[in-house]
């Protein structure tokens, strides 16, 4: 398919040719959102090269699990939910390295660890869509429009016929009962 044909098409299809080892429909899905994933890093981590990373590590591991993700609905919400977790990862990581470092007094050395990495992700998973599940449908659809699809305020608020600032208002408690609900995954 040639590059302005690929422009034209959605992500859903986009991502069906992927599953089917499309490398020119992969490369439209990362010229569409590398910019917008690099900046969601960014701005929760405030480091360059750690945003750039884990946004090159969320594309590598899509192209190698692409038989198995099934993306029904939204792929830009698909790579956004995986930033997220592998953002969450990262601080994680890092509150825990600086935490031994403290106490051993000196760095230590960088170990990855991705069997560890990966059940601690599946745990954050499923933390968090339990924790999703327990908002309230609306607060929940809200949250949902604003994260996983990447609406504004005010579409949102267009969306389910709300103020903007009703939006607001449960888009801070949505975020406030997740962090109160995921706090294990923080403590350390």
């Amino acid at each position: 398919m040639s590059s302005s044909i690929l422009r034209d098409t959605t992500d859903t299809e986009l991502w069906q040719l992927v599953r089917q080892d499309s490398l020119p429909a992969y490369g439209e899905l990362y010229e569409r959102y590398w910019e917008t994933l690099y900046e969601t890093a960014y701005w929760r981590l405030y480091d360059k090269a750690a945003a750039k990373d884990i946004v090159q590590e969320v594309f590598i591991y899509c192209w190698q699990k692409r038989e198995q993700i099934q993306i029904t609905e939204s792929v830009e919400g698909y790579f956004r939910t995986a930033v997220r977790f592998k953002v969450l990862n990262h601080l994680k990581s890092e509150q825990a390295r600086d935490k031994y470092s403290q106490l051993a007094g000196r760095e230590i050395p960088e170990i990855t660890h991705s069997t560890e990495e990966a059940v601690a992700g599946s745990d954050l998973e499923t933390a968090y869509r339990r924790e999703l599940r327990r908002l309230p449908d609306k607060m929940r659809q809200v949250f949902i429009d604003s994260r996983d699809h990447g609406l504004s305020v005010r579409e949102i608020a267009e969306k389910h016929g709300l103020s903007e600032q009703t939006v607001k208002n449960q888009l801070s408690s949505a975020l406030k009962k997740l962090r109160e609900g995921l706090g294990n995954f923080f403590l350390e």
